[in-house]
């Protein structure tokens, strides 16, 4: 996000406030994606830290956990194995699926 926000949008609103003669360059924003992650209270890594304080919470719990906070997030994609601890996340590059398993116990 940082590296988005300065280099593309800062600098080409500069370059607009200064009349220089520029192609706009178009970039994904990010910063949607990484609020998934980042966001407090509803967030991948503070669940993530809410379920490691639980000592019978496994990986299904925490995906479970996952899905019912984040399935409206349109970058969140809820696994269609129920019976797997998994879920993908939806960016730039392509679906990717997360979440090795005993994720909760290297946490702990």
């Amino acid at each position: 996000f940082f590296f988005n926000q300065h280099i593309f949008q800062m600098e080409q609103e500069e370059y607009h406030r200064e009349g220089i003669d520029w192609n706009m360059i178009k970039f994904v924003d990010n910063k949607p994606l990484l609020d998934m992650f980042l966001a407090k209270p509803i967030g991948i890594l503070s669940l993530l830290d809410e379920e490691c304080h639980f000592p019978k919470a496994t990986d299904q719990s925490y995906v479970h956990k996952l899905t019912k906070e984040l399935s409206g997030n349109e970058y969140f994609i809820k696994s269609q194995h129920t019976n797997q601890a998994v879920f993908s996340i939806n960016h730039y590059a392509g679906k990717d699926i997360s979440l090795e398993q005993g994720v909760l116990h290297f946490q702990k």
